[in-house]
């Protein structure tokens, strides 16, 4: 029978709302693995930092299906989090939740941080036993086609850096998640057209311009006639950069924005994107 929307899905509130996406994290992760210890931290880490998480806490029962409302609540995240546990692969359903958070990831703008849990990389990659025996119990009941889906999703996202907790204190690598998902949450959508040609050379000379490595000030200047893509290298740049920050700030247009009193907007804006808000006021 088909999973039924239930109290037991749970949400957090939240005090990022202006993204637009209904949650802010989805959590998927094998119940019987880790629903009472790692998993359970990390929640109620994220939602002490006011961020809206979806978790299901009723978990599946042996023949049920997925239902639509998880597939929904995965469209409906800005972030995914794949918590890959030893027993990860073994359920179908935690398969086609990361299933359709890599094909969605493809085409919109959810991002998929993953956690390794008891398992490395080379696990979730297919490259030792720990995930393929599964998978090949999984070709019985369910084809290969779809099994070959799944297979191709594990490949593709340990292609994404994500966290170990073999090494780390659960307390702490919750706490540096949360902190890495705050500014996710925080940076401003930068909109770059898709089809750059020639650019990778110019992004990399700011880059080393910038030396964000560096404990100094930079200020980079980037000089041109008009229509030659400074704003576009500026954008490029700015994406690549942001998430070294703990605070960032992209406007653009200054010279539109800043004629007249719109000057004290962009000051306004410039604060606010840095340091929130906190009741500070710029005056003219």
């Amino acid at each position: 029978m088909k999973r039924k929307w239930s109290p037991s899905l749970e949400t957090g509130s939240t005090r990022h709302g202006s993204s637009g996406n209904k949650f802010e994290v989805f959590l998927s992760f094998r119940g019987p693995d880790t629903r009472t210890n790692f998993t359970d931290f990390l929640y109620h880490t994220l939602l002490d930092k006011g961020i809206s998480v979806f978790i299901d806490n009723q978990g599946i029962d042996v023949g049920e299906e997925i239902g639509p409302e998880i597939f929904q609540a995965i469209d409906d995240s800005k972030i995914c989090i794949p918590i890959f546990s030893k027993d990860y692969a073994s359920s179908s359903w935690c398969l086609r939740e990361l299933e359709h958070m890599m094909q969605h990831s493809k085409i919109n703008k959810l991002e998929v941080l993953p956690i390794f849990y008891g398992v490395e990389p080379s696990d979730v990659k297919l490259e030792t036993g720990v995930y393929k025996d599964a998978l090949t119990s999984h070709k019985k009941e369910r084809g290969v086609e779809i099994v070959q889906r799944w297979e191709e999703a594990l490949k593709e996202v340990t292609k994404i850096k994500g966290w170990n907790t073999k090494n780390e204190g659960h307390g702490k690598l919750a706490r540096l998640i949360a902190q890495k998902v705050l500014l996710k949450l925080k940076e401003p959508y930068v909109h770059v057209s898709d089809h750059l040609v020639g650019m990778d050379e110019s992004v990399n000379e700011v880059v080393h311009l910038l030396n964000v490595e560096s404990k100094d000030v930079r200020l980079i200047g980037i000089w041109g006639m008009g229509g030659i893509g400074k704003s576009t290298l500026a954008k490029v740049v700015y994406r690549k950069l942001s998430a070294n920050f703990e605070s960032q700030s992209f406007i653009s247009n200054i010279r539109e924005a800043s004629n007249g009193s719109g000057l004290l907007n962009v000051q306004r804006q410039l604060i606010s994107d840095i340091i929130g808000d906190i009741g500070v006021e710029v005056l003219g």
